[in-house]
């Protein structure tokens, strides 16, 4: 192979998010195209303000899964003051925007959570993506960050023999625990790749095969392993190798806060 680079309330809540399973499967049997869905996998975070109550805010999580047929599922919970948590269904999508139906199947005593409801995604600037909620006069509004590995990742990385190597990673979560995403690298490798899942993963670690798609130098061609782990100061440890060769790098997190 040629060289290639290569709260008590809170604790709760977060019990209940563990606990809401995958959602039921889709009328249609899985066959309807979701076009547009891809950008939505991952895992989420921001904070939603009521478009309704005046003041009124709380933490949004969720997690997108969007199957081989590009069909989107999540799950969500809601901080304090809502204190829920639930699943999403799609329901259609026109241009960027995907509509899900939710169903709140757990709530905190105390909390003020509003059974049901109406959630357009659609992916926004800097990576993020643009959350609304609805049901009749009430709603609400975030704008939410990819957490854990899910996201876009650039830095420099090192490889022995080559000067420092721009990078520029795209992560998404396709299933429980797996993970897919592409690849782009600058001079003096000048290519591209995508990222395919291989064997288990998580939001702190996955390995991935990088098959190099595009290229317009003859030093990054073929396929490697690249592993990703998340540190604990919120950049992402990278580590691709293949034939002999290795590169490494320390990346950070583009587009968001």
């Amino acid at each position: 192979m040629p060289p290639l680079h290569p709260r008590a309330t809170a604790t709760a809540l977060v019990a209940i998010a563990s606990a809401v399973g995958a959602t039921a499967g889709h009328a249609d049997g899985g066959r309807t195209a979701w076009p547009g869905s891809a950008p939505l996998a991952g895992a989420w975070a921001g904070t939603a303000r009521s478009t309704a109550v005046a003041g009124l805010s709380f933490p949004v999580r969720a997690t997108v899964a969007v199957a081989a047929t590009g069909r989107p599922t999540g799950r969500v919970s809601l901080g304090t003051p809502v204190n829920c948590a639930g699943g999403w269904q799609p329901v259609s999508t026109t241009g960027r925007v995907t509509t899900f139906s939710e169903a709140i199947t757990a709530s905190v005593a105390g909390g003020d959570c509003i059974t049901d409801g109406t959630v357009r995604l659609s992916p926004a600037s800097g990576g993020r993506l643009r959350y609304v909620w609805t049901k009749g006069a009430a709603g609400s509004v975030a704008y939410l960050d990819p957490v854990g590995i899910s996201g876009t990742w650039s830095g420099t990385l090192a490889q022995a023999g080559m000067p420092p190597i721009p990078a520029r990673i795209r992560v998404v979560g396709v299933r429980a625990g797996q993970m897919q995403g592409t690849s782009r690298y600058g001079a003096p490798l000048s290519c591209r790749g995508r990222l395919e899942p291989r064997g288990s993963g998580s939001q702190r670690r996955a390995v991935l095969r990088e098959v190099i798609t595009q290229s317009t130098s003859a030093v990054c061609v073929g396929v490697g392993v690249m592993t990703l782990s998340l540190r604990t100061d919120g950049r992402l440890g990278y580590r691709w190798s293949g034939g002999g060769v290795v590169s490494t790098g320390i990346l950070r997190r583009v587009g968001t806060q």
